[in-house]
């Protein structure tokens, strides 16, 4: 009937994905950014394109290859990854960062769809500042990603 129809020209739009972000990925991330209990989480679409969910986490102390190695090579994901960074006054602090993996090989509706549902993701992690886009291999570069997230 009638919704069915709805959905089917809402899946046409191309702006807001109507994605809506699972109530976990608040609470992982709450225990991440207050208890570090995780090194990262990496956040997916499902497959019915309606919610985003956690894909997997690091443990504490999880390597950066570690990470690297759970975003797909010719898809996307989000991810929050807790890096140590050197501030100005020589101290080290960690940070968390927004990470977003869209692999250029990706097919270009799972990166509209990552592209156009992110906001509804950062709106949810509240406290992170910075974002860092990766579309190939090279650009998962820690010391990159510890610039970004305001390491000198």
């Amino acid at each position: 009937g009638q919704r069915l129809r709805d959905a089917d020209s809402e899946d046409k739009s191309t702006m807001s994905s109507g994605v809506l972000c699972a109530d976990e990925c608040l609470k992982v991330f709450e225990e991440m950014k207050i208890r570090n209990a995780y090194q990262y989480i990496v956040f997916k679409i499902t497959d019915d394109k309606k919610s985003i969910v956690i894909d997997v986490k690091g443990e504490p102390g999880a390597s950066f290859e570690d990470f690297t190695s759970k975003l797909p090579d010719g898809g996307c994901r989000y991810a929050v990854l807790d890096v140590e960074i050197n501030t100005k006054s020589g101290a080290t602090t960690n940070k968390l960062i927004f990470i977003a993996w869209s692999d250029d090989n990706a097919s270009v509706k799972p990166k509209m769809l990552y592209a156009s549902s992110k906001d509804a993701l950062k709106k949810t992690l509240s406290g992170i500042n910075e974002e860092y886009q990766a579309t190939d291999r090279g650009d998962l570069d820690l010391a990159e990603i510890k610039k970004k997230a305001g390491s000198v």
